[in-house]
């Protein structure tokens, strides 16, 4: 039977407590503290975002990532980082709630997509690595990424309160509450969440402008008719603010709306295993300004700036059997973004608005994909799938321009399952994409000077990748080759972007991954990433890409207390190209140095039902910052220092206790 996973701050946990008599028991999860997220195959990883982590992750999904051998994050502040993997940003990499395609709406990438994610209200997350899928839109050629909540299964008649909540330093708290009720033919849930938090302090005690206030509810219902059709409609708000240190405005507004109805029904005929839809409408409407959470305002920008983007989404897809060797999935999916802003002007040293929200920009695309699992015999398979996207835009600027691109992607990949635990598999990918909203109109919003000139952006991806598991160990090895043309180069200038270009370009790299337990108490993790990179159109190597990354863990647990110790390890970054990057951001003109930071974690098992963790991220108060980073700039901020990179959080306790109820 399935478990379910229940974070509480120390108040809430009192009333789930009172509460929890009405379940039945089972036992909780030991390994809950993660520390280095293992590979689930050679090119996928799947994991509960419920389960506590190590470092501590903010509330948004961004910094959920940082966990996972590959990813890094780029830090704004104390939320809204940005994620990176394999050194690409931005919409290299397709991220998807519930099979959405998820997207913000800030022309300066205030709100990433992960923004508006907050990762314990999902009950999965996938990452799948390279152009290894094309069933979703926005193919990403550098990986897909899913939260998912799973459909729950009602048998009779049952209902189930959850809360959750977490408190650490610098005043974070975090609160979620889920109930769900349901039976055999009908269910509704919802769920919300909360994530507040003030200005942090790096090591040095020097305090960040960074602090943040994020919340969100979902509600969904539906009708399960029979044991295979579901038919779901779910509707989501969410809203908050957040301070940057970055640059010199802050966030006051995100409020995003979400509507959704999906159905699908399966094992229809020995052919037909299912066939299902989704249509969906996704509304964001930012503001920032410079102004609320600051003393001064800089005369040269206009006092605050407000955007709009508002998407349609539609999906069908269905799966065949064709023979006892073959499945097949086809599908068909359409998409519509319109992009809007507010325009402002100065006469005199004096801001005026001079239009409301209009229209700058829409960008549609039609799409048809086909995977094909051909199970070739009991411990080997090959799956390969094809796409392809009628991709069209407008720009409404000083002058009106459109462009029509065609899109092909498509993958081959060969699985192998050895005697012995072994497996292993490899993979050849190919993925296009057009230039984006914020690479070709968020930048240029007056003329839109890129918009037609930047050609699309083709990649060829190799992957080979081997894993080894025995009761006692894992061994996983991922490499790739990742061959680029065409490639989106952005270049800036005083934090703005300023060029865009096409280069041709490689990076290559991998993620390793090691575990053991030792003895029934007693394990060691250890894990591995690295990636490089070359411009070979200008013979340098490529931007934003992060050092060589290794991590080491080591836990115990006895079944009733738990402990675990983490080291985490960066080494020194001297390849750079000043002011060049991508839509996440740019190379600074400095190396950085390398750093080690250490934390530590206990946990306790109250019952069968409850357990508390806890622990203290950068142990020794370490100062530091990330090589891709963002400039620390005070711009006006009453307590942020100016500083060549935005530093990370300094010593960090934090408490969590968790139930887990059927």
């Amino acid at each position: 039977m399935k478990k379910t996973y229940l974070t509480l701050s120390p108040i809430a946990l009192v009333t789930t407590l009172m509460m929890s008599q009405a379940y039945a028991d089972h036992t909780v999860l030991h390994d809950v503290v993660v520390t280095a997220t293992p590979m689930t195959s050679p090119f996928l990883i799947e994991t509960d975002p419920k389960q506590p982590r190590q470092p501590l992750p903010a509330h948004d999904g961004a910094d959920y990532l940082k966990t996972i051998p590959g990813f890094t994050v780029m830090r704004k502040g104390g939320t809204d980082g940005e994620a990176i993997f394999r050194g690409m940003a931005g919409s290299r990499l397709n991220i998807l709630v519930d099979d959405q395609n998820v997207v913000g709406g800030c022309n300066m990438r205030m709100d990433a997509p992960t923004a508006y994610i907050f990762p314990e209200a999902y009950d999965k997350l996938t990452v799948i690595k390279g152009p290894q899928t094309v069933e979703y839109a926005n193919m990403g050629s550098a990986a897909t990424i899913k939260f998912d909540r799973e459909p729950k299964k009602y048998e009779k008649q049952s209902s189930s309160l959850f809360a959750s909540g977490l408190v650490g330093s610098f005043g974070r708290h975090d609160e979620i509450v889920q109930a769900d009720t349901g039976n055999e033919k009908f269910f509704a849930e919802v769920v919300g969440t909360n994530s507040q938090q003030n200005n942090y302090k790096d090591g040095s005690g020097n305090t960040y402008h960074s602090a943040y206030h994020r919340w969100s509810t979902n509600a969904a219902v539906g009708l399960t008719p029979d044991n295979h059709t579901r038919v779901e409609l779910s509707a989501s708000i969410s809203d908050g603010w957040a301070k940057y240190a970055d640059r010199m405005m802050d966030g006051r507004k995100f409020l995003r709306e979400n509507v959704a109805l999906k159905a699908e029904k399966k094992h229809i005929s020995e052919l037909v295993e299912s066939i299902g839809f989704q249509i969906s409408r996704n509304s964001v409407d930012h503001i920032m300004d410079q102004t609320t959470f600051r003393n001064n305002m800089m005369s040269f920008m206009a006092p605050e700036a407000r955007v709009d983007h508002l998407s349609t989404q539609a999906r069908l897809f269905s799966v065949f059997n064709l023979g006892s060797k073959n499945k097949l999935k086809l599908g068909a999916d359409y998409s519509e973004a319109t992009h809007s802003a507010e325009t402002w002007a100065s006469t005199g040293g004096i801001w005026s608005k001079t239009a409301g929200l209009t229209d700058n920009s829409k960008f549609k695309s039609y799409g048809v994909f086909g995977e094909l699992t051909h199970q070739h015999n009991e411990s080997s398979k090959v799956v390969s799938g094809l796409r392809h996207d009628w991709a069209n835009a407008d720009f409404y600027g000083s002058s009106n321009k459109e462009r029509s691109d065609g899109l092909t992607s498509g993958f081959a990949r060969y699985e192998v399952k050895y005697a012995g635990n072994m497996s292993s598999y490899i993979g050849l990918g190919h993925s296009e994409r057009s230039p984006d909203y914020w690479e070709v109109v968020g930048s240029s919003t007056a003329s839109g000077e890129w918009f037609n000139s930047t050609k699309k952006e083709k990649t060829n991806q190799l992957d080979i990748g081997q894993i080894y598991k025995t009761d006692r160990q894992s061994i996983a090895a991922s490499v790739f080759y990742n061959k680029i043309n065409d490639f989106i180069l952005l270049g800036y200038s005083s934090g703005m972007i300023s060029s865009v270009s096409n280069i041709d370009g490689h990076t290559y790299g991998a993620e390793l991954s090691y575990s053991r337990n030792v003895n029934d108490q007693i394990k060691i993790i250890t894990a591995i990433s690295h990636v490089r990179g070359k411009d070979e159109t200008n013979n340098r190597s490529l931007p934003q890409l992060p050092p060589l990354e290794g991590r080491l863990g080591v836990s115990y647990d006895d079944k009733k207390w738990s402990a675990g110790a983490l080291a985490r390890f960066a080494a020194s970054q001297s390849r750079y190209v000043a002011n060049y990057g991508n839509i996440a951001g740019y190379d600074l003109s400095s190396p950085t140095g390398g750093f080690a930071v250490y934390s530590l974690n206990a946990g306790y098992v109250v019952d069968k039902k409850t357990k508390i963790n806890f622990g203290v991220d950068n142990i020794f108060d370490k100062t530091y910052a990330e090589f891709i980073s963002r400039t620390g700039s005070s711009g006006g901020a009453p307590v942020n220092p100016a500083t060549t990179r935005v530093n990370e959080p300094g010593r960090t306790a934090w408490l969590k206790a968790t139930i887990a109820l059927d």
